[in-house]
């Protein structure tokens, strides 16, 4: 196992997983494909490359074959109430209208989850369904939520996970729609965890796909990037067709292009643009901050091909600035070569591969937060320490460094952690913003205060629409409403 493929044979590996699976691996990607094929391999029960390649150019991967592939080539990073702007439009404005649409008709509403990964964006879905029909028995709510990865969708059906999947969602999520176990993991409520179904289901084998007619809404956010331009497009188009008139697409913000979803009808919310099926361009508005248009014309436009190679959530930038990068969905699909199985996962091994190997800043970056995600904190913290020793000038290291310190109870350390990156960086909007926040807990009204105004200070200077690095999602609209909401609701502040 421990010949080097050729970059012939992935090419030829490349076109196969193009062909059968839709997938696109450029090759700034070879480096961590070439490492999970191995993995592939082991699974497939060979011992050498050469036997193990041939086979796969020789012969037609089944069903259960490609599930093992999807299990080792697919990794999607995801949590709860991701994007809270597009959580925000559902709930004030979509399912209010879907609702009063059907209430002289049927009282159903479809959904579908594509490329659901563990679950988290169903459960968030059924929660703020659930918020926002008041009387939720007397409706057929349905909730299909799909992906290609088995191992994934066993995550999702068990409905529990570690605090890590919480991060930048709001507090009353966690404490009221999920159960506090043992051992940090939480446990979602038996009222959301039936309303979803789950199911393993590739968006590139459509016709063998049911229970996917009339849709009201699709949400299909961080999946299509991973496919072809051909496929993409395909993909697009069969979606299209699944929902019902007047539907909604839900992308993430990050896949906005009216050049890759042309049939659709782009609607600007507060802070998110959502797509609608519908014939007539000029569809009602839902208030007064919300408009349509005709064409999306988003901030940086993406072509086809911008759009399946996005990488602008990493800035490759010098060693001196590494402050800048945002660990965020290319670092965890760029590092599945770290991957292990969570029933077979050792920290310390992870930890000794990652102390005696020359990793990049990302690979750490993932290494941790993987670790922090399946619980593993005190290693979490172990490892984030040596990456600091390594790239002391990273801010982002430090504000991940006191979001794990949060999780483990330790305020003053991850206090002290926070001030360390606001030293290295003084116009660091999210470490402000978790400082006030974490001195808001510890009822320090007067440091709450003077970090939530720094923010406003620094904020005043951007876009409202623009999302704050390393925030995962969050807009400086967004940030600068919470801030507001805290101070009036503060009277000592």
């Amino acid at each position: 196992m421990n010949r080097k493929l050729t970059d012939i044979e992935l090419s030829m590996v490349c076109d196969v997983i193009a062909s059968r699976m839709g997938l696109h691996f450029p090759v700034e990607k070879w480096t961590m494909l070439r490492r999970n094929l191995v993995l592939t391999a082991r699974e497939f029960g060979f011992h050498d490359m050469t036997g193990f390649i041939q086979w796969l150019l020789s012969n037609t991967l089944n069903k259960d074959q490609i599930e093992i592939f999807a299990s080792h080539l697919t990794v999607s990073e995801t949590y709860f109430w991701r994007e809270p702007q597009v959580f925000t439009a559902l709930t004030e404005f979509i399912l209010p209208e879907l609702i009063r649409s059907k209430k002289k008709g049927e009282r159903s509403i479809r959904i579908w989850s594509a490329g659901c990964s563990t679950g988290e964006e169903p459960y968030s879905i059924a929660i703020a369904i659930h918020k926002t029909i008041q009387k939720i028995k007397d409706w057929n709510i349905t909730i299909l939520a799909t992906d290609i990865n088995p191992k994934a969708l066993d995550k999702a059906v068990t409905g529990t996970y570690g605090a890590w999947s919480f991060r930048n969602s709001p507090a009353w999520l966690k404490s009221t729609w999920f159960h506090n176990n043992k051992n940090r993991q939480y446990e979602i409520i038996p009222e959301i965890k039936q309303m979803v179904t789950f199911s393993c289901l590739s968006l590139v084998e459509m016709s063998a796909i049911s229970n996917t007619n009339a849709m009201d809404i699709i949400f299909c956010r961080n999946v299509l990037m991973y496919f072809t331009p051909e496929w993409v497009k395909r993909i697009s188009q069969n979606l299209f067709h699944f929902l019902s008139e007047d539907g909604w697409f839900v992308v993430s913000s990050c896949e906005l292009s009216s050049h890759v979803f042309p049939q659709f009808t782009p609607v600007n919310f507060p802070g998110a643009i959502l797509y609608r099926k519908t014939k007539n361009e000029s569809a009602h508005s839902f208030s007064s901050e919300v408009s349509m248009e005709k064409e999306l014309q988003p901030t940086q436009p993406l072509s086809s091909k911008a759009f399946i190679d996005h990488r602008n959530e990493v800035k490759v930038v010098a060693k001196e600035d590494l402050q800048s990068i945002q660990p965020t969905m290319f670092v965890v699909e760029k590092l599945n070569s770290l991957k292990v199985k969570i029933e077979k996962f050792n920290p310390s091994t992870l930890q000794q591969t990652q102390s005696t190997s020359e990793e990049s800043y990302t690979d750490k970056v993932f290494a941790i937060r993987l670790l922090a995600n399946l619980s593993h904190l005190e290693e979490a913290l172990s490892l984030c320490n040596e990456a600091i020793v390594s790239y002391k000038l990273s801010s982002g290291l430090y504000f991940l460094r006191a979001s794990i310190l949060q999780e483990l109870d330790k305020s003053s350390e991850a206090i002290a952690s926070l001030k360390q990156a606001i030293y290295i960086d003084p116009d660091y909007i999210m470490g402000h913003f978790a400082l006030g926040n974490l001195f808001i807990r510890l009822g320090n009204a007067k440091n709450a205060k003077r970090h939530f105004n720094n923010v406003l200070d620094l904020l005043s200077r951007c876009d409202k629409d623009d999302i704050l690095p390393e925030s995962e999602g969050l807009s400086v609209k967004y940030i600068r409403d919470i801030i507001l909401t805290i101070l009036r609701t503060q009277e000592s502040i």
